[in-house]
C-alpha cells in the first residue's frame, strides 16, 4: 500500500492549482456557460483540481510571508482567468458576424436576451451562437479546454508565472484587429449580396421614381438575405473550425507570454 503525506504545503499548492483551474471554469466555454450551476463549476474545478494535484510533482511555494502567498494566488487566478477569458471571446466572433448581417437585413432592432451570454443579441448572431457551440461539442472542444489547462501546469508551474506585459499587449492587439476581420469575411457574403440590391433598388428608383423603392427594398432585404443564409450555412461547419483553430493558437499565444520566473 503506498502511502502519501499531506501536509500544511500541500495543501496550499493545491489551492494555488484550484485557482488557476477556478480562473478557467468561469469564463471557459461551456464549462463557463451561465446555464452552467455554480455547483456544477465547482465540482468540476475541485476534482479538476485533484487530478492535476495527484498527476504532477509537489514543488514547494517559493514564499515568505501572507503577502507572497497572496501575490502567488492572484497570478495564478490571472492566468486562469486569461486562458478561460481569450477562449471565450474567440466564440463572440461569430455573434459579430450575426450582429453585422442583422445591420443590413434591418433586424439590428430584433433582440432577445441570451442568458448564455448574459446580453442581448440579435436572432442571427443567436441563431449562429447556438449552431457553433454545437459543432464545436460534437468535436471535442471541451477536451482541448481541459488539455490546454493540464499543458499550462507543464509550461508554467505553480508559483513560477512571470508576467510579459508587453507580449500580452501586442498579442491583444492583434487578436482584436483579427477579430473585426474575422467576423467581416464570415459575414461577407450576405453584406456583398444586400449591396447589390442596394445598387439595384438605386437604378429602379431613377428609372421609376413612382415606385416605393423603401417599402420593396425592405421586403427585398430580408427575402435575399435569409436565401443567402441558408446557401451558405453548409460552410458553417469550416467557419466553426477555422474559429476553433484560432482560439487554439491564442490560447497557445498567451501561455508563451506567461514566462516562467
Amino acid at each position: 500500500m503506498i502511502e502519501k503525506s499531506f501536509s500544511i504545503y500541500h495543501l496550499e499548492y493545491f489551492l494555488a492549482i484550484l485557482t488557476r483551474i477556478a480562473g478557467v471554469m468561469a469564463f471557459a466555454p461551456i464549462f463557463g456557460n451561465r446555464t452552467v450551476t455554480r455547483r456544477v463549476k465547482l465540482f468540476l474545478s475541485v476534482a479538476t483540481a485533484y487530478i492535476l494535484f495527484t498527476v504532477y510533482p509537489y514543488v514547494p511555494l517559493d514564499y515568505t510571508t501572507f503577502a507572497g502567498y497572496t501575490m502567488i494566488l492572484m497570478k495564478e487566478l490571472l492566468v486562469g482567468v486569461t486562458i478561460g477569458f481569450l477562449s471565450s471571446i474567440s466564440l463572440t466572433i461569430i455573434g459579430m458576424a450575426g450582429q453585422f448581417i442583422d445591420r443590413e437585413m434591418g433586424f439590428s432592432m430584433v433582440s432577445n436576451f441570451d442568458p448564455s451570454m448574459n446580453t442581448e443579441n440579435t436572432i442571427t448572431a443567436q441563431f449562429y451562437n447556438m449552431l457553433v457551440m454545437l459543432i464545436m461539442l460534437s468535436s471535442n472542444m471541451h477536451y482541448f479546454i481541459l488539455s490546454a489547462l493540464s499543458d499550462s501546469f507543464e509550461q508554467i508551474p505553480v508559483g513560477r508565472v512571470t508576467i510579459d506585459s508587453g507580449s500580452i499587449y501586442d498579442i491583444m492587439i492583434q487578436y482584436m484587429t483579427d477579430y473585426f476581420l474575422i467576423a467581416m469575411r464570415i459575414s461577407l457574403p450576405i453584406l456583398i449580396s444586400i449591396m447589390l440590391l442596394n445598387v439595384v433598388l438605386g437604378v429602379l428608383a431613377k428609372t421609376a421614381p413612382q415606385m416605393s423603392m423603401f417599402v420593396i427594398g425592405i421586403q427585398l432585404k430580408i427575402f435575399v438575405g435569409f436565401t443567402v443564409l441558408f446557401v451558405t450555412l453548409s460552410l458553417l461547419p469550416n467557419v466553426t473550425e477555422f474559429v476553433y483553430k484560432q482560439m487554439q493558437q491564442i490560447v497557445m499565444q498567451i501561455l508563451e507570454a506567461f514566462v516562467v520566473g
